[in-house]
């Protein structure tokens, strides 16, 4: 049956009824309402998420951290990143106060990546710190 639902009876889709190994059964076929059956759900309006994400390097070394084991992406590594739209200053003193020295922080151009149900608007800098590993408190790898 879900064959059926992808295949041949779409609701994005005009209808296959000639294929369908079904059609005698079918109400929808019978009482000529293949074009408004089946319905198709409105999609649920996605939640908007504005997110920065630092890319932490070091030479030749960039930090990245793994996510919670549960929720959004669980257990995946991503490069550190703060819920809101930071400004650079802000990213300055965030970098100081996990115990990182900022040489030099670039901003990168603004990303937009859409899951089912949650879009990310993502601004991004590059920040080059003085020794990543001995100084972050944030435990990156």
């Amino acid at each position: 049956l879900i064959e059926l639902g992808a295949i041949v009876c779409v609701p994005n889709g005009g209808p296959k009824c000639e294929q369908c190994p079904v059609k005698e059964y079918c109400i929808a076929h019978a009482e000529n309402l293949t074009a408004e059956i089946p319905v198709k759900k409105k999609a649920k309006a996605r939640k908007i998420e504005e997110r920065t994400v630092l890319i932490f390097k070091d030479g030749k070394q960039i930090a990245i951290r793994k996510r919670p084991a549960k929720g959004l992406l669980a257990g995946l590594y991503e490069f550190p990143n703060l819920e809101g739209k930071f400004s650079m200053a802000e990213v300055t003193e965030y970098s100081k106060k996990i115990g990182l020295m900022p040489v030099r922080i670039q901003e990168l151009p603004e990303a937009k990546h859409i899951f089912s149900h949650i879009e990310w608007h993502m601004t991004g800098y590059e920040v080059t710190v003085d020794e990543l590993e001995k100084t972050n408190e944030e435990g990156f790898l």
